[in-house]
C-alpha cells in the first residue's frame, strides 16, 4: 500500500462546509426574527413559521461544483492508495507560482514514485469529453434528466497540468533534487467518457487506468527518486 503519510483534510470538502455554514447563519439571522414575530400574531403561526425556517436552513447545502471536485480527488486518492509502498501520495500541494496572486498554484495530487514523480490533475466531469490539446476549452456533451442534451465548456486541463508540472521542476531545481516528472490528467466520474480530437501529449485517463499506468511507468532518464525529493515535496505542504 502506498505512503499516505502527506495526505490532509481535503480543502474543497472543508471549502463547501463553510459556504454551507455561513448560508445556514444567514438564513437563521434573516429568518429567525420574522419567525418569533409572528408569534404576535398568533402562536400557530409562529410555529409554522418556525418549522418553514428549520425546513430551509435543512436545506441549505454546500457548492455543488466544489463538492464534486472533492469526490474526484477523494476517488483518485483511493486509486492511489493501492500502489506499492514504494510510492508516496501527496495531495493538494501548493506550488510556488510567481504570476499567480495568491502566490501558488495548486496540483491536486503528485507522486513520487522510485524513478519518476507524477502530477495529477484530477476531474470529475461526466458526459462525453472532447479532448483537444490545441484548445484553450474542452468540450462536455451532457445529457439532462429528460433526456435533453446540452453541451458546457472546462478549462483544458492538459495545459493546466503541464504548468504545474514546470512551476514543480523549477522548484526542485532550486534545491537540486529535480527528477523526471510525468504530467497526467485523470477523469473519475464513472459516466465520462473521452474523445480525442487530436493527438495528446500527455496521458489523459479514467480513474481505474490510474494505477496500472503509474507502476508500468518508465521515464526516459531513469534516476532513483531520493528522499531529499520527497522532503522537499513534503515541504510545500507546510
Amino acid at each position: 500500500m502506498a505512503d499516505t503519510r502527506y495526505v490532509t483534510a481535503n480543502r474543497l470538502t472543508e471549502e463547501s462546509k463553510a459556504i454551507q455554514t455561513r448560508g445556514r447563519n444567514l438564513a437563521l439571522i434573516l429568518g429567525l426574527p420574522v419567525a418569533l414575530g409572528a408569534f404576535f400574531l398568533h402562536p400557530l403561526a409562529g410555529l409554522v413559521a418556525l418549522g418553514f425556517l428549520a425546513a430551509l436552513v435543512t436545506s441549505i447545502g454546500g457548492s455543488a461544483v466544489i463538492e464534486a471536485g472533492a469526490r474526484g480527488e477523494d476517488a483518485a486518492l483511493a486509486y492511489l492508495a493501492k500502489l506499492p509502498d514504494s510510492f508516496t501520495v501527496f495531495n493538494q500541494v501548493d506550488l510556488p507560482d510567481e504570476r499567480s496572486r495568491t502566490g501558488v498554484a495548486e496540483a491536486d495530487l503528485v507522486v513520487a514514485g522510485p524513478e519518476a514523480l507524477f502530477v495529477i490533475e484530477v476531474k470529475h466531469n461526466s458526459g462525453a469529453i472532447d479532448c483537444d490539446e490545441q484548445a484553450a476549452q474542452w468540450t462536455v456533451n451532457k445529457t439532462g434528466r429528460r433526456g435533453s442534451r446540452y453541451t458546457k465548456q472546462m478549462r483544458n486541463p492538459v495545459r493546466q497540468v503541464k504548468k504545474q508540472v514546470w512551476l514543480l521542476s523549477e522548484y526542485l531545481k532550486g534545491r537540486k533534487a529535480k527528477r523526471w516528472i510525468q504530467p497526467i490528467v485523470l477523469f473519475t466520474h464513472p459516466e465520462a467518457s473521452l474523445g480525442r480530437s487530436s493527438e495528446l501529449s500527455v496521458p489523459v485517463l479514467k480513474g481505474p487506468e490510474l494505477v496500472e499506468y503509474i507502476r508500468r511507468f518508465r521515464p526516459e532518464r531513469p534516476r532513483p527518486v531520493k528522499e531529499d525529493t520527497v522532503r522537499a515535496i513534503a515541504a510545500l505542504k507546510g
